[in-house]
């Protein structure tokens, strides 16, 4: 039963490669190939996992951005008067559902929020710069 495991022909632990016919020098070419291809498969494994992080950092990027501009919409609305809030039909507390609100129905329907950057000035509506009382 165990004259195998002690002979000298075959590999220890009793391999049945030998009993095949495999030379060492195939057995080497079998080996270096699994090398390689253990080395393929862990190189698209970490570049995967890198892809995906990438993408999870973008998203997370776009996120905050998103944030900014809504808080920078919000803070916008903010300094408007109370009559200019009132000839928009908004109160002070309906600031921040009406920004989200606004966001959310643009982003349904599948477009993107055109939301004013923090650096862009938007002059007001109803400036009478000619007709200035005395």
């Amino acid at each position: 039963m165990f004259e195998n495991l002690r002979s000298e022909t075959t590999p220890a632990g009793g391999n049945a490669l030998a009993k095949i016919g495999f030379s060492a020098h195939d057995r080497r070419l079998i080996e270096s190939d699994a090398r390689y291809a253990r080395a393929a498969a862990v190189a698209d494994a970490v570049s995967n996992g890198i892809l995906w992080l990438s993408a999870q950092y973008k998203r997370l990027v776009a996120a905050v951005k998103a944030d900014v501009r809504l808080r920078a919409a919000e803070a916008q609305l903010f300094r408007m008067s109370d009559r200019d809030l009132a000839d928009l039909g908004l109160c002070r507390a309906d600031i921040p559902f009406a920004v989200r609100e606004a966001a959310a129905q643009e982003a349904a329907a599948g477009e993107t929020p055109l939301i004013a950057g923090l650096g862009t000035p938007v002059p007001a509506a109803n400036q009478n710069l000619r007709h200035v009382a005395a």
